[in-house]
């Protein structure tokens, strides 16, 4: 029980930290937002252009999916239903940041529901490598 616990923990951990990674990462490649540091992340929100949020969105998904297949690979049994609930925990997190912080309305209605299928993905894929033995167990 613990190890699953620790599981969903720890990728929950690693997909926060892609995504502060990420955001790091991808306000270097914007000159308009390029000298704002990460401490003022609310300006950096309000300044960033569209192309921001559309690579964004592209690292929250993967960071889901990140997150969910950490969680299965370490969960001992019900990998999907543990990677399932670290989208859904990302989910509050995310709910949670909109709310504090200048998003655009499409980003909002984009982001939400994003963090349930990858991270079941990531669920999957782990459940599929190990039914195919090239994960030992």
């Amino acid at each position: 029980m613990f190890r699953n616990i620790l599981s969903v923990f720890i990728g929950v951990i690693i997909s926060i930290i892609e995504i502060l990674f990420a955001i790091r990462f991808i306000k270097e490649w914007f000159i308009e937002i390029q000298y704002i540091p990460i401490k003022k992340l609310k300006k950096i929100f309000f300044e960033a252009p569209t192309e921001f949020f559309l690579v964004l969105i592209f690292f929250y998904a993967f960071s889901a999916l990140l997150g969910g297949t950490i969680t299965a690979l370490f969960a001992q049994n019900a990998k999907k239903a543990y990677a399932m609930l670290t989208g859904f925990i990302l989910f509050f997190i995310a709910l949670f940041h909109i709310f504090f912080y200048p998003f655009p309305l499409w980003f909002k209605i984009i982001i939400l529901p994003l963090f349930f299928p990858f991270s079941y993905l990531g669920g999957n894929f782990i459940e599929f490598l190990q039914r195919k033995k090239w994960i030992n167990q």
